[in-house]
């Protein structure tokens, strides 16, 4: 799943600062608006699970965060880069956005259902590879006799998994 966020709404500084109370979070009564709020977001993203997330974790399913956009984390992006071109080489000078809407829909109308379930399957694969790598890590932390924390466990993601193989 890409961990995207999307705020729809605000809440006035004297209400972020209550729940910043509420939830123990550390900050300055007199600092701005945007500092309250970097502080509450942070507890909101490393506390605060999405309904999503707690839906999948309910029935059993692992939630793995990945970078937004990120082709090889995200089966849709390749499709949607596989549909692009797909267009993008029958674009000419005079086509209006009506021909785009047209070659869109032809797009994914044409769309091979093996062309998705590869998309995904490379998708599988280079999560399980990822996972592994990490297994490994954690299991030399242990050998060594380190713990890990919250800062170690937190890797950068799209760089592991551009460091594997390409299909």
């Amino acid at each position: 799943m890409d961990n995207a966020k999307y705020q729809t709404g605000s809440m006035k500084k004297a209400d972020m600062l209550a729940e910043c109370e509420t939830y123990g979070i550390n900050v300055n009564q007199r600092s701005t608006r945007p500092v309250v709020w970097a502080a509450l977001k942070d507890h909101i993203d490393r506390a605060v699970k999405s309904e999503v997330e707690s839906m999948a974790m309910e029935r059993g399913h692992l939630v793995a965060w990945t970078p937004a956009y990120h082709s090889d984390l995200q089966p849709i992006e390749m499709v949607w880069s596989d549909v692009k071109g797909k267009v993008g080489r029958q674009y000419t000078v005079t086509t209006s956005f009506e021909d785009v809407r047209v070659r869109l829909d032809a797009a994914f109308a044409s769309l091979p259902s093996k062309t998705i379930y590869n998309c995904i399957g490379h998708t599988e694969r280079k999560v399980a590879a990822m996972s592994l790598y990490l297994e490994t890590l954690d299991e030399a932390d242990d050998e060594l006799g380190q713990g890990s924390s919250d800062d170690e466990d937190s890797i950068d993601m799209a760089s592991e998994a551009s460091s594997g193989d390409d299909e």
